[in-house]
């Protein structure tokens, strides 16, 4: 056994001794197994080019021992047992003996596994993962079909691959060409990359001491820059409020689902059926399409439902019994509990949210201290409020606790359950009525936007399908005259694209508070009615407007906020579908108003917000005056009449083009209403001081226009 040991409870490990003798247990607070083919492939890389290196390096008195990484315990000692807490390092454990469950059985290794690595690691209250582990441990590879986490299940295969890939080649330890680690060629793991692995590669694993305040090591480590997000920093604080360790699995399931936001959150419970019910249908209810739970101790019990049986010792102890004795035998059939199940495929895409996990936290936060936001009133002058900022997220559950008392101090356990539901419910509502992108097939998914609501979809007798659909439908009440759509869902995409490219980043989406805080306070019996939702997005839209627009603010060049033109881009939109309106905002009687009027009834239909961030002058602010262009004065260029808004990479290609070339060449690129409004003057008629004046005047008429139906309202 190769352990050095040093009197500070640093031991030098080998990665077989690891798992000799020892066992691990990965705590709630942790996160779920996450890493992915990058990762896994830079490990598989780097342990071979350790092995090549130490064969190149003769003169090295101990030239095979690699280093790589650490790993931090927190030891729990009891008369039958000594398990050790992962605190820091949890990934590559995982991933090492995933590797050691699968690669020696594809590249021959005599070794027998399945009595070193059986129980010797396993994850607290997640019980798929922590089966899955021993699955491995028992059966090797021919377990991977029937693994039934994600993350588990496609490190297995990864690695298999590579396995195969090396165990089909002849690479001798000596004569290994030139290393070639392309994109294009996934890594290959041999034989002998097993055997250094087991004998040379090192781990620094770290004991704690028994008294370690773990609240106050993460703090430490965070501090020193080390690999611990914030969010499980204070997931480890939350959960400590709970004593009960039920309710503690409960919560990090509540937590973790709520993390994985590329797809529904529906995906993440079982559809499996415990006592009659699956444990989808009692938070999702039968159609898996709505939120049954209506408060923290409600969510609790449902989930809780799932584990009634099992004790304290199950919720923390891998020993289990939950794998069939048919599985043991490899017959690759998966468990049956309880009544016979019907099999559900989860398909119902995947997305790109507008907002990660920790921000959605901090709207969480917000909401559960019941918070108000208004445009017009100075962030800044509100200090004793949650800040959506993610840099702060430990700061603010530390000083915004639950009853906004003067002094810190942590959640209880009912304020955690609470908050627990909040968050839940703040997470199926940005599922179901909240914007994310999702990929197609014309390559530009990350503007591709979408509302969609998941729900069950039968396929027969024993088939059912979790799918999605818009969430505001044609054969709801607010729909197209035709039927083909609901007019109101594509009006409420519009609008808050509008708010997501004027804020693109994940921080600071006060719109997207406003919606969570107006959703969270609607009957959840019910679906949101789509014309409400709209008048709320409409009129965040106008006070918003209301604050930044003055005459003052419009003709200041490239320093016009996107906002304005986005809003204007809407409210065009509109306009387009409101003759009367249209005809008192534009008129007929100049050739700037029919032009505008038939560029809107042509182009309008088709418009969507896209992440066109750059404020651009459509006459150039510096054209080329030597090819016999007009250099005109600075108050006109920077007019509003005279900018639009587009992609930075379009606004350094066509910088310096005068109008007429600008129109030509990116007219049908997809560009802003008010650029196509232009684009169609300049084409058909010109671009001067005259045409920038008009067009200005038109459009701040309708930006007054819609402030001034804020006033009336």
């Amino acid at each position: 056994m190769t352990v050095d040991a040093t009197a500070d409870g640093l031991k030098k490990l080998s990665v077989k001794d690891v798992f000799a003798d020892d066992r691990y247990r990965v705590p709630l607070y942790q996160r779920a197994y996450a890493w992915t083919k990058t990762e896994i492939h830079t490990l598989l890389i780097d342990i071979q080019d350790a092995r090549k290196n130490s064969l190149r390096n003769g003169a090295d008195p101990d030239p095979r021992k690699y280093y790589i990484g650490s790993l931090v315990v927190n030891t729990s000692r009891s008369e039958d047992d000594v398990v050790h807490e992962v605190v820091d390092g949890q990934q590559r454990l995982t991933t090492l003996f995933v590797m050691l469950s699968v690669a020696p059985e594809v590249l021959g290794h005599p070794q027998a596994w399945s009595h070193l690595l059986e129980n010797k690691l396993s994850f607290e209250g997640r019980s798929d993962a922590r089966d899955d582990l021993l699955r491995l441990a028992r059966r090797g590879p021919s377990a991977i079909n029937s693994l039934r986490t994600d993350g588990i299940k496609n490190a297995a295969e990864i690695i298999q691959s590579a396995a195969l890939r090396g165990a089909s080649t002849d690479v001798g330890a000596g004569t290994a060409p030139a290393d070639d680690h392309s994109a294009a060629k996934d890594p290959s793991f041999t034989a002998e990359d097993l055997e250094y692995l087991l004998e040379h590669v090192m781990i620094l694993r770290t004991d704690l001491p028994p008294s370690t305040d773990l609240n106050h090591y993460f703090e430490v480590m965070n501090t020193r820059g080390e690999q611990l997000e914030k969010h499980e920093i204070l997931k480890a604080r939350l959960i400590a409020a709970l004593d009960d360790p039920t309710e503690r699995a409960t919560f990090s399931q509540v937590w973790d689902a709520c993390a994985i936001l590329d797809r529904h959150l529906q995906t993440q419970f079982s559809p499996s059926k415990t006592d009659g019910v699956t444990e989808r249908a009692r938070i999702f209810g039968s159609e898996w399409d709505t939120l049954v739970p209506r408060n923290g101790r409600e969510l609790f019990d449902a989930l809780a439902e799932q584990r009634r049986g099992e004790n304290q010792a199950d919720l923390v102890d891998a020993n289990v019994n939950r794998i069939s004795l048919a599985e043991v035998l490899e017959t690759g059939t998966r468990p049956q509990s309880g009544e016979t199940t019907d099999e559900a495929i989860d398909e119902s895409g995947s997305y790109g949210a507008i907002v990660d996990f920790p921000n959605l936290l901090l709207h969480a936060l917000k909401i559960f201290r019941h918070e108000e936001f208004s445009w017009a009133v100075d962030i800044d002058s509100r200090p004793g409020e949650v800040r959506l900022e993610d840099k702060y997220l430990l700061e603010e559950f530390a000083l915004r606790h639950p009853d906004g008392a003067g002094q810190a101090r942590t959640f209880d356990a009912h304020q955690v359950r609470e908050f627990a539901f909040v968050l839940f419910k703040s997470r199926y509502l940005l599922d179901t009525y909240v914007i994310r992108t999702q990929a197609n097939t014309a390559g530009d998914h990350e503007e591709n936007w979408v509302i969609h609501r998941a729900f069950r979809r039968r396929k027969g007798k024993q088939s059912q399908q979790l799918s999605a659909r818009n969430t505001f439908r044609a054969n709801d009440s607010d729909s197209d005259a035709d039927g083909s759509e609901a007019a109101v869902h594509r009006q409420v995409l519009l609008l808050q694209a509008m708010f997501q490219v004027s804020d693109t980043r994940r921080s600071s989406k006060y719109f997207l508070f406003q919606m969570l805080q107006w959703l969270h306070a609607q009957d959840q019996t019910s679906p949101v009615r789509g014309s409400e939702f709209v008048a709320l997005l409409e009129s965040s839209a106008r006070d918003r407007l209301a604050v930044l627009y003055s005459p003052d603010h419009v003709n200041l060049g490239t320093m016009v906020q996107n906002f304005l033109f986005n809003v204007l881009d809407y409210e065009l939109w509109r306009l387009a579908a409101d003759q009367g309106r249209m005809d008192r905002l534009l008129g007929f009687a100049t050739q700037v108003g029919r032009l505008s009027a038939e560029v809107l009834r042509r182009d309008a239909p088709q418009f969507r917000f896209r992440y066109r961030t750059s404020v651009e002058h459509f006459y150039p602010s510096q054209p080329a005056t030597e090819e016999g262009h007009e250099q005109l004065p600075g108050k006109d260029v920077d007019q509003f009449g005279n900018l639009c808004i587009m992609s930075r990479s379009e606004n350094s290609r066509r910088n310096n083009l005068m109008p007429k070339a600008k129109a030509e060449q990116f007219a049908s690129k997809g560009q802003s209403l008010k650029f196509q409004l232009m684009a169609e003057i300049a084409t058909k008629s010109e671009w001067g001081r005259s045409q920038i004046a008009s067009h200005g005047e038109m459009m701040t008429q309708i930006l007054e226009d819609v402030i001034d139906s804020r006033s009336a309202g």
